[in-house]
């Protein structure tokens, strides 16, 4: 048997939601819309009318979990590349992490602070880009969150002097 070699840290990693997670997300979303359509008709009009506009709302949110469930998000030499090849953050671009139980930031995830806006973007349960930050998790396994933002911290730090 021969010993492992070191891990590459040139190669892509990479951080996708998990099936359970998104069924899961899915499942509430499709109860959610479910309940508000159940009861919206007992309502007044502009009650019911939210209630309906609220459901079809959630229903849409549902429909993009389902949509990006093999989406993914990868760190590369260029940045953060989501599945379809867009580039959410460039490397140059970021100025820091984020994972402070604090910030607003996504469940088991980490935010981005950018040095330029970039254009909004959102994958429901995978990311979400407004100007100059980024949030990234939800949906993902917290330890490849934790391990994507650990690798891009190192990646990012500027040299030491």
């Amino acid at each position: 048997m021969t010993p492992s070699s070191p891990p590459d840290h040139r190669q892509a990693l990479s951080l996708s939601p998990t099936p359970a997670r998104t069924g899961g997300g899915i499942a509430v979303m499709l109860g959610l819309a479910a309940l508000l359509l159940r009861t919206a008709p007992g309502q007044e009009p502009l009650p019911q009318a939210v209630m309906i506009a609220v459901a079809v709302a959630t229903l849409w949110v549902a429909f993009a979990l389902w949509r990006g469930r093999h989406d993914c998000l990868r760190w590369t030499a260029q940045g953060l590349i989501d599945g379809q090849g867009r580039v959410i953050a460039p490397r140059d671009a970021i100025q820091g992490v984020d994972r402070s139980p604090l910030s607003l930031r996504p469940s088991n995830g980490f935010n981005l602070a950018l040095r330029r806006a970039q254009p909004r973007a959102w994958q429901p349960g995978l990311y979400w880009c407004l100007g100059r930050r980024v949030g990234i998790g939800g949906l993902a396994p917290p330890s490849e969150s934790k391990a994507m933002a650990d690798r891009i911290a190192l990646d990012t730090a500027p040299p030491p002097e």
